[in-house]
């Protein structure tokens, strides 16, 4: 049987995890505009699994950004400027790539209050994406806090699915560090039954 690579394994990865983006934000926004239409707040999974993707693969977290804002104005019905506000808005959530570097990928996942900031950050930075693109297409500074104020919502969201799959082993964890990990282990399980 031919070994995955791991350029196949990110891709199957990545398309798994923009699976779970776009079937969430469906779900999201149909139970937003149908049974809730009257509501000013959303919710977004953009941020979460955003957060999520550049803790195992980094810079490839531009795919689910782009594409969750693109998808979340296409499920609302925007025009043009709501899919640029949040298809590149939500790119400026790669700024928490530096800091993730500086800290450590390691270091941020093993440590509940670092991994908590660090999807809060991602969180804030779309938002603050969104409102600065807001601004420099013309809209008021009125217009730019609202996308700050009525995702406020998912500030919760995105800070109780990071604590979730913190949990979880190899889930919040860059997966070439996982990968090494898992054959380690496997290794030193197999020095021992001898």
């Amino acid at each position: 049987m031919k070994q995955m690579t791991l350029s196949q394994y990110r891709t199957i990865d990545l398309g798994i995890l923009l699976g779970v983006l776009a079937v969430s934000q469906f779900f999201i926004s149909v139970a937003t505009y149908q049974w809730f239409p009257d509501q000013l707040y959303v919710v977004s999974p953009a941020a979460a699994i955003t957060a999520l993707v550049m803790m195992r693969w980094g810079g490839w977290a531009a795919i689910h950004a782009a594409s969750a804002g693109l998808l979340f104005s296409c499920l609302s019905g925007g025009g043009w400027q709501q899919f640029l506000i949040y298809g590149a808005g939500n790119l400026a959530a790669l700024a928490a790539l530096p800091v993730l570097r500086k800290l450590g990928k390691e270091r941020v996942r093993k440590d509940v209050l670092l991994s908590l900031g660090f999807g809060l950050g991602v969180q804030v930075l779309m938002q603050l994406g969104r409102g600065v693109l807001a601004m420099i297409l013309g809209f008021g500074w009125e217009a730019a806090l609202g996308f700050i104020t009525t995702d406020s919502l998912s500030v919760i969201f995105t800070l109780f699915i990071t604590w979730i799959v913190r949990q979880a082993d190899g889930l919040f964890e860059d997966q070439k560090h996982y990968l090494l990990r898992l054959q380690s282990e496997h290794q030193n399980e197999g020095r021992e039954q001898f």
